[in-house]
């Protein structure tokens, strides 16, 4: 005769995302703010006409690159030292939506240099830095997809994402470090017009709304991803012990 197993509160509570849903509204209308003030109110510049415009998000893009790589680095580096699954889906979002912000600022950084330096790209140290701290984020995602061990995957990415904080940084002092072509956007940098100055940080402001959003998004996705395991854990473990439990009983006389 079976006999009855205890019932497992398998549950998970369900909370309405009230303040991401705030959040992502806030970051469309910033969006949308700044399109129309960039394409309305903002003059073309002198030299290199309209594409000049597409320097307000590669520029915000590239700060949120970096914000996320950096925010990633720290939080991978946090789980090494204390692991827990709240501070890994942190890094994890973090730094898929700095690879998505990466792959943005490398799409939209050749079409302004081409106008502007007459090639779609240079090796200059930035440009270089860039790509690289960009396949190193790809490589640690790859890594951890690719691993046949979670828990080892999960060891080794977060030791490979350490190093994009002080990748990022390189990035961000790479012209003042080595030269290069870029210009200095925030100190002696070349936003001169005011209109230009406002409608800059308003994209900027979109952007790393935008990218907060993201990653509020992508680390609730995990978050669930994460309970979903432990259920499945859960009812295996139940399965397990419901077999062993009526094995003993048939062996019983």
């Amino acid at each position: 005769m079976d006999m009855p197993l205890p019932m497992e509160d398998t549950r998970v509570p369900i909370r309405r995302p009230l303040a991401l849903l705030i959040l992502l509204l806030l970051a469309g209308l910033l969006i949308e703010l700044s399109l129309y003030r960039i394409a309305a109110h903002t003059p073309a510049d002198v030299e290199l006409g309209v594409v000049q415009k597409i320097f307000y998000f590669h520029v915000g893009s590239a700060f949120a690159m970096l914000l996320a790589l950096v925010a990633g680095s720290v939080f991978s580096a946090t789980d090494l030292i204390s692991p827990g699954d709240r501070v890994d889906a942190l890094a994890r979002s973090c730094m898929e939506v700095g690879v998505v912000f990466a792959l943005l600022v490398l799409t939209s950084g050749p079409i302004w240099a081409r106008k502007s330096w007459g090639a779609w790209w240079t090796w200059e140290p930035r440009l270089t830095l860039s790509l690289l701290v960009t396949l190193l984020a790809i490589a640690v995602l790859a890594l951890r997809g690719m691993a046949p061990d979670n828990r080892t995957g999960r060891r080794i990415g977060a030791a490979m994402a350490v190093m994009a904080a002080p990748a990022a940084g390189f990035i961000h002092y790479a012209v003042k470090l080595w030269g290069g072509n870029h210009p200095s956007v925030i100190n002696g940098g070349g936003i001169q017009n005011e209109a230009m100055r406002i409608s800059f940080w308003l994209a900027v402001a979109a952007l790393l709304t935008f990218a907060a959003a993201l990653v509020a998004v992508r680390y609730r996705g995990i978050r669930l991803e994460q309970r979903l395991d432990g259920l499945r854990l859960a009812l295996s473990a139940r399965s397990i012990r419901r077999q062993r439990l009526a094995g003993a009983a048939q062996e019983t006389p």
